[in-house]
């Protein structure tokens, strides 16, 4: 029997359907695992008529039951109804209500899928807010999905970029939000929790973590501003006597420069914006979001729900490709413990 990965479909009117159909075909060949992927079909069909692509589904599941049926016959590839968009009324790149309760909905039934044991772990797209707002739901990230179907407020995520593992000390903020959480106690809250999971297989447990600078070093190897020294320095100091193997601060572009090869277990960055950047640069094509937390393994494509590439067949599938594989093999490895 397959160990099934659930591929959950994002805002519809983006890039998350072709990205899905054509990562699940270039797939067929060469993947150990099983796919199911849930969302709405009538979607699915529209853009795999539009851009001539011949879909790898060979069951469409209409509920649990149906699913584990198709699994105990080693389906491959599944495809799990989860709503219904009146296609009539659906246009590439225009978000809706209909679509954001599509995108809800296609998450929730993945979510349960593997907390009724038949997939092991769950590869997201990305969502739109709008259409998530539009829908009348107050959580308008997957992140904040997850918490809610989980029941879970204790979620981390982490970005992966080849050898490097970033966490962020803020997510989702302007600027001028994200600086005001700089603070020694939150600073010394996220060193914590990363140590803490640095009991996973995931991790070097022999590299420290290293923290990123908020301002640049001058050519006399000062700070240009405040923070390291009132802030992050005396963080990092009470960090090392409760007894967390971290250093830094860093500037990024040392920091990164040592990141990528390999010297720190795990890096965090003040900002989102940063640890975005130095993926992107260091691994533009294979980077993925990784949550903990969760009861089970999530991966997550990074980027945005690409509302002006919808239906135009010009999407990118190698990061979805990629964290399929990725998902397949940590899952296998039990890397999450």
């Amino acid at each position: 029997m397959y160990r099934y990965i659930v591929l959950s479909m994002g805002e519809a009117a983006g890039t998350s359907p072709e990205m899905i159909l054509k990562a699940t075909k270039a797939l067929s060949d060469t993947f150990d695992g099983g796919v199911i992927v849930t969302g709405d079909e009538g979607v699915f069909s529209h853009t795999a008529s539009d851009l001539s692509i011949d879909p790898c589904f060979s069951y469409i599941a209409e509920d649990e039951d149906d699913l584990q049926r198709a699994e105990e016959k080693g389906v491959q590839f599944i495809f799990y109804r989860s709503s219904s968009i009146d296609i009539s009324g659906f246009r590439y790149g225009a978000v809706s209500a209909e679509t954001g309760r599509a995108s809800y909905e296609a998450l929730h039934s993945a979510v349960s899928i593997i907390q009724n044991g038949l997939a092991s772990s769950l590869l997201t797209s990305p969502v739109s807010s709008k259409a998530l707002e539009l829908a009348g739901y107050e959580e308008r990230s997957v992140f904040s999905l997850l918490s809610r179907f989980a029941s879970s407020s204790r979620l981390i995520n982490m970005i992966v970029a080849g050898k490097m593992n970033i966490f962020s000390l803020t997510h989702r903020r302007s600027l001028a939000e994200a600086l005001s959480s700089v603070t020694r106690e939150n600073i010394i809250e996220a060193l914590v929790s990363i140590d803490s999971l640095k009991v996973s297989k995931f991790f070097d447990k022999d590299k420290p973590i290293a923290v990123c600078s908020l301002n640049p070093a001058d050519r006399d190897g000062e700070w240009t501003g405040k923070e390291e020294g009132d802030v992050i320095i005396p963080a990092i100091e009470i960090a090392r006597k409760i007894g967390i193997d971290v250093v830094g601060p860093v500037s990024a572009e040392l920091l990164f420069r040592h990141a990528a090869v390999g010297e720190y277990s795990a890096v965090l960055v003040m900002t989102a914006t940063i640890g975005y950047a130095a993926s992107a640069s260091a691994s533009p094509d294979e980077a993925y979001m990784l949550t903990w937390g969760l009861p089970f393994l999530r991966l997550g494509i990074i980027g945005d729900a690409g509302l002006e590439k919808g239906g135009k067949g010009c999407a990118s599938i190698k990061p979805m490709v990629t964290a399929t594989m990725e998902a397949l093999r940590l899952s296998d490895r039990n890397y999450m413990v």
